[in-house]
């Protein structure tokens, strides 16, 4: 099982809000692959992409949030990409979309594990690391507004761009989220 929800966070809303949770919880971001057995710590969540042809740059998020200590963190060799990637069942909340170029914001979401496959079993995730990752989800909600039309939650600063016309889209290639047009925050 997991445990997830979507968001709309344009860069200054993102950057605040990893500020607000490493300031709460002493949260570390991770890089989901590293060239060494050890994670590579991010000092930012934010991927910035040059133009492509025809494109603008654009921004977007891929990285996992981890407890500062003791938590239990896995990677696995993948050789045809010669680099380590973080496994999956470790104790850690993904953290990933939000694209933005500029025009549109396409949603995010914040996702976890609750449970992991040990052998043929499916047992729980620690409680001290889903304890964590709820109390995460409840704060970030607390920090956030929800909008019943778009079922995610939007970022202050988002807000203001959003009632100021800015355009939420349901995907990069640019169709609008059908809820965005309400504006009902």
């Amino acid at each position: 099982m997991s445990r997830q929800f979507r968001v709309y966070l344009l860069p200054d809303d993102i950057e605040w809000l990893i500020s607000r949770l490493r300031d709460n919880f002493e949260i570390r971001l991770l890089q989901e692959n590293s060239k060494s057995a050890v994670p590579v710590e991010l000092a930012s969540p934010l991927r910035n992409w040059p133009a492509k042809p025809g494109k603008e740059p654009h921004s977007d998020v891929f990285c996992y949030l981890t407890a500062p200590e003791q938590a239990d963190i896995r990677l696995w060799y993948a050789a045809k990409r010669a680099e380590w990637l973080l496994h999956e069942q470790s104790e850690m909340i993904e953290f990933s979309g939000c694209n933005f170029d500029g025009i549109g914001l396409a949603d995010g979401r914040f996702y976890f594990h609750t449970d992991k496959l040990v052998g043929e079993t499916i047992v729980a995730m620690r409680p001290e690391f889903l304890a964590l990752g709820d109390r995460v989800f409840r704060s970030i909600k607390t920090l956030l507004r929800r909008s019943k039309a778009l079922d995610a939650w939007v970022g202050p600063e988002t807000v203001v761009w959003w009632r100021n016309g800015g355009t939420l889209v349901a995907d990069i290639n640019g169709r609008v989220h059908p809820g965005s047009q309400t504006r009902d925050l």
